[in-house]
């Protein structure tokens, strides 16, 4: 007979990101602020961290236990390669939950199922095998983890509506939504990181996130070229296995100093050049529901997006008004247009940002996203009792 453990303690594993604490990316971001949040509300958490990524290897980082596997740094492999690592690890850990997270290391969730008597998990981040930077291979391999997604373990969750309509209508599979949430990020006043690109506080436009063709940083270029204002674009992130292509980006902008390219930034350079930004801006085609439109919108950036479902979803839109602006995804000339009327009507953006600020700190709050996933294992844990 399958043990039970008490509602009060739970043995988590985390399978499926780079590790702790976060230094790449959203799914990095989710899962470093739900493991601190399980372990504050009593659960054990273990996050799998890839032992390549990390230059020191802590075995606890505020409560949650850090394991160490090596992965493959050859783009996607690395993350299925790490997967499974991870979840041969967990035979006979005894782990109450075995959580992976975005499609690809969850297609390991198999071995888990077969293999040991946990409850199974798997967090759908994003529809990856519909990303552009994929080659045919790649997206039929994505596509089949799409699918053990949907069909393989006890639970699946996802971080917006939009792909729970997907999975029921694409799956027929009941999905449980559970939004992202990020920590704040801390303002930090002017200093060597603007100094750095010549920026002024609040005279630049802000995009931050990995430069691949889904996100569509071409279309924001385009549009910001095109566009009457007086504020330099600055571009954060760098590529991902798509360096060809920001070849392009970079070459789209050569004849424009105003478009300053930063490269990947972390921690406090990334705290200080989000907080002391004009306005953020996202061109993206599909998104899961991005972090680091949150963390923009949590900062109290007036925003300009493109008008997917999960960015209307966060910004509680899909006309747009003061703070929140949205425009038809992929039209470069409403896009222009926004970065003038941003510029323009500052004093209302910027009133209209900080109310969407208290808005996301309450939807998105570390410590609701820490109930919400508890309530999904406890959920699930007691249906594979029930039958």
């Amino acid at each position: 007979m399958m043990r039970r453990r008490t509602h009060e303690h739970l043995r988590i594993a985390m399978v499926g990101t780079r590790g702790m604490p976060a230094n790449y990316g959203g799914v990095e971001t989710v899962v470093d602020v739900l493991s601190r949040q399980l372990v504050a509300r009593g659960h054990e958490v273990t996050v799998f961290c890839r032992s390549e990524d990390y230059e020191h290897h802590p075995p606890m980082i505020d409560g949650v236990k850090l394991v160490y596997l090596p992965a493959s740094q050859s783009p996607g492999i690395g993350a299925m390669i790490h997967a499974f690592r991870a979840a041969v690890y967990c035979i006979g850990r005894d782990f109450d939950v075995i959580h992976f997270h975005a499609l690809g290391p969850g297609m390991m969730s198999i071995i888990s199922r077969l293999l040991t008597r946990s409850t199974v998990v798997v967090t759908v981040h994003g529809r990856d095998d519909k990303r552009d930077k994929w080659g045919r291979g790649a997206r039929l391999v994505l596509r089949f983890a799409a699918s053990v997604s949907a069909r393989v373990p006890h639970s699946t969750l996802v971080v917006s509506e939009t792909l729970a309509h997907e999975y029921a209508d694409e799956f027929q599979r009941s999905t449980t939504v559970v939004p992202n949430s990020t920590h704040a990020i801390p303002n930090v006043a002017p200093g060597s990181t603007l100094t750095r690109y010549g920026l002024s506080p609040q005279k630049y436009f802000i995009s931050v996130g990995r430069l691949v063709p889904e996100k569509a940083p071409h279309e924001m270029i385009a549009g910001y070229l095109s566009a009457m204002t007086d504020m330099s674009l600055v571009v954060v992130g760098g590529a991902a296995g798509t360096e060809e292509y920001v070849d392009h980006l970079k070459e789209m902008a050569a004849g424009c100093s105003a478009v300053i390219f930063t490269g990947p930034l972390y921690g406090e350079e990334l705290a200080e050049i989000l907080t002391n930004a004009g306005a953020f801006v996202t061109s993206s085609h599909l998104e899961g529901l991005p972090t680091a439109l949150i963390e923009a919108g949590r900062a109290a950036l007036p925003i300009i997006a493109s008008d997917i479902d999960p960015h209307c979803e966060i910004l509680d839109t899909t006309t747009g008004t003061d703070g929140r602006r949205v425009y038809p995804t992929g039209d470069t000339e409403a896009l222009s247009e926004l970065f003038g009327l941003v510029e323009s009507g500052y004093d209302d953006e910027s009133f209209g940002a900080k109310l969407l600020a208290s808005e996301l700190d309450d939807r998105y709050a570390p410590a609701r996203t820490g109930e919400v996933h508890e309530q999904a294992y406890l959920a699930a844990i007691g249906s594979r009792h029930r039958r």
